[in-house]
Parts: C-alpha cells; sequence; structure tokens
C-alpha cells in the first residue's frame, strides 16, 4: 500500500514537471514572439519617422527651389537678408546671398534630423540629346579616348536619334545592330540615359565608366553652368584643377563671371565659350535619404504665368 502511495506520488511529480517544462517552454516562445512584434512595431515607427523627415526634407528643397532666389553659388535659403538688396534698377547689388544651398550635387547632411540630401542642377550634367554633342566628346577625351574614338561615338549616338536610316561616317544604323542581333536604333532623342545601354559601341565605355550615367543629363540645349558640375565630373574632364575647385567651393567661392574660370583651368581658355557660363538651369534633381528610406524628385522651375515648379519624377525606395 505504501509503495503505491509513493509509485502515485513519484507520478504525480514526473506530471507536475512535465508541465511545468511545457509551460517553460511556452512562456519562452510567447516571450519570442512578443519581443519579435515589439521590434516590428518599433521599426514600423522609426520607418514612419524616416519618410516624414525624407518627405518633409524634399518639400523644403523644393518650396526653396520655387520661391527664393538662384545665385552663382546655388539656391538661396531667404535668411541672409542684408545681402538682397536691390538697386534703383531692380537688380540685386551683390551677386552671392551668403546662405545658397550648392546645386552641384553637393551631398548635405542634417545633424538634427539624420538626412541627407542633395540638389542637382540639370545644366551641370552632360547632354546627350544635344546636335553639337560638344561636352560628350569633352568627357570622352578627359576617358582617354582619341579623336577617331569621339567621332566614332558620337556618330553612334547621332544614328541612334536621328528620324533617318543614312549611317554617318563613324555611326551605326539597323543594319549595323542587326549584324549585333541587337533591336534596331529607336531613331529618337534618348528618353532615358539607360538607353545608352543598347547602343552599339556603347556598352564597353559604360561597363569601363559605369560613373557616366550619374552625369547624364537628357536636355537639349548644350551649354553647361560650370558652377553647377559636380566635382567629380570636374575630375574627369580637367583633372589637374578639381583639387583646387573642391577646395574654392568649399570655402563659397564661385564664378561670378565666366573668364574667371580660367584662374582654376587654364586650359578652359581652349573651350568654347558658348558652351559654358557661370549661371543657368531651371530643371533640378533632389535626392534625399534617412536610413533605408529614399526619395528623388525632378523639379522643373517656372517663371511668370507658368506654375512655381512641376514635378516631373517621383520614387521613394
Amino acid at each position: 500500500m505504501a509503495y503505491l502511495k509513493l509509485k502515485n506520488q513519484g507520478a504525480a511529480l514526473i506530471a507536475v514537471l512535465i508541465i511545468s517544462i511545457v509551460l517553460v517552454v511556452l512562456m519562452g516562445v510567447t516571450s519570442k514572439l512578443m519581443d519579435s512584434r515589439l521590434q516590428l512595431a518599433q521599426q514600423s515607427r522609426q520607418m514612419f519617422r524616416d519618410q516624414a523627415a525624407v518627405y518633409a526634407k524634399a518639400n523644403e528643397l523644393t518650396y526653396l527651389l520655387s520661391t527664393q532666389r538662384m545665385t552663382v553659388a546655388g539656391i538661396s535659403q531667404g535668411t541672409a537678408k542684408a545681402n538682397m538688396e536691390r538697386n534703383d534698377d531692380g537688380l540685386f547689388i551683390h551677386p552671392v546671398v551668403g546662405d545658397e544651398l550648392r546645386v552641384d550635387g553637393y551631398q548635405y547632411r542634417s545633424d538634427s534630423a539624420g538626412v541627407e540630401y542633395s540638389i542637382q542642377n540639370e545644366n551641370g550634367l552632360i547632354p546627350v540629346n544635344t546636335s553639337t554633342q560638344y561636352w560628350i566628346r569633352r568627357w570622352l577625351k578627359g576617358q582617354g579616348y582619341n579623336i577617331v574614338e569621339q567621332a566614332k561615338l558620337a556618330d553612334i549616338l547621332a544614328d541612334y536619334a536621328d528620324a533617318d536610316d543614312w549611317r554617318r561616317p563613324g555611326g551605326a544604323e539597323k543594319n549595323e545592330y542587326a549584324a549585333q542581333k541587337q533591336s534596331a536604333p529607336a531613331n529618337f532623342l534618348l528618353q532615358s540615359c539607360t538607353e545608352l545601354q543598347q547602343l552599339v559601341g556603347w556598352q564597353e565605355v559604360l561597363k569601363l565608366h559605369p560613373e557616366f550615367m550619374r552625369y547624364c543629363s537628357l536636355r537639349r540645349s548644350a551649354g553647361v553652368n560650370i558652377n553647377a558640375i559636380p566635382v567629380s565630373l570636374w575630375q574627369a574632364i580637367w583633372p589637374q584643377s578639381a583639387a583646387q575647385l573642391a577646395k574654392l567651393r568649399e570655402k563659397n567661392g564661385w564664378f561670378i563671371r565666366a573668364s574667371e574660370v580660367n584662374l582654376v583651368e587654364p586650359t578652359f581658355i581652349n573651350e568654347i565659350e558658348e558652351m559654358y557660363s557661370p549661371l543657368g538651369g531651371y530643371t533640378f534633381d533632389i535626392s534625399v535619404q534617412k536610413n533605408a528610406v529614399a526619395l528623388t524628385k525632378r523639379i522643373s522651375i517656372g517663371s511668370n504665368l507658368i506654375p512655381p515648379f512641376v514635378l516631373r519624377g517621383n520614387a521613394v525606395f
């Protein structure tokens, strides 16, 4: 009898131990599940805050571009009122306000919000839809391509974009594309810089120099704004003076007159004067990012009866 009693007590103890173990395991699983959901909630909250900060900065930059004064140094933030004076003819007295945000693609970081952002004036980039192809050739020259190679690549681009099937001396039309088992040229202006990857001969160029995609512009005007050229692009074309230019811009030094560029890069005297100026451009690419949230916009600034700005692109990643 005593034996049976001890046996029953032992069985009860084992049952209690088993139940305790199961409860401990369930509590552990529940705890992990709660921690996972709590972490997910925290990540979602942080993502929401990041999105709010990114959109706020993008809207702020859009407002500045559409309402504030544009100078050779960039877009004014409207804080230095003393340098916004005008003369009797209504012209600004000071060529530079002093509170500008750069529009040469310079990467800013907001210490308070942790937001990174940049503004790039499209007139500081290389236009690929122009008839002159001047700056494309200059970039190719900077990468070591000789005159014959420059002419060939320029002709290929021109044949791709023109409306006829007449082949230029160094170009390529549908027969050349068929020989390479590629689609025939569009016979229309490039609608995207990625189309360059479809051009015969250009695939190798972009493979060796993928950074060109950052410098590509679809505009049709040939001139560039020398104050809006990114330092890295300047390095690719005029490497000897890139470091000096970077230091100059860091000290808020800008070219007020086109002739002043010769003081930084003496070989500019050989460039065609009509192909560059210290000011110009009404289309801007805005990039804003915080952690995993990124936003890009292309803003075209209007005037008079035209809307203050036109949003032509918007992407969130």
